[in-house]
């Protein structure tokens, strides 16, 4: 096995943790979360954008997961979750430390893959 260490600045580590959530949330049929992770929600047309493709969506959940037994979390989902949870932590950690929030809760390992080794490095 190998080990590979990738260095990336805050804005890279966001849009990582993006798409890292967008598999996770792939995996386990939630299409209707796919217009936030790939629109901009400030733009003045988002909500009828997200509207217009509900059912096209609806048609690749259908396709992809017919039967809601299909949706399970693999040994990949819990791969991607514990690197999301890796990346979310660091994040919280470096630029909101004194939230509360869900971001805040340190990462927790739940099945034999562990949680990626990830720390910040503040730049002068």
């Amino acid at each position: 096995m190998f080990q590979y260490i990738l260095t990336m600045n805050s804005k890279q580590a966001k849009e990582c943790m993006k798409a890292v959530e967008f598999l996770l949330r792939l995996k386990i049929s939630q299409f209707d979360q796919i217009p936030f992770n790939v629109l901009d929600i400030t733009q003045k047309d988002f909500c009828e954008r997200r509207d217009a493709a509900k059912p096209y969506l609806k048609g690749l959940e259908n396709a992809l997961f017919p039967l809601w037994s299909d949706v399970k979390k693999d040994d990949e989902w819990y791969v991607l979750y514990n690197l999301y949870q890796a990346l979310r932590y660091q994040i919280f950690l470096a630029e909101n430390p004194t939230s509360t929030g869900v971001s805040s809760w340190p990462p927790r390992q739940m099945t034999d893959e562990p949680i990626p080794d990830c720390r910040f490095v503040k730049l002068l």
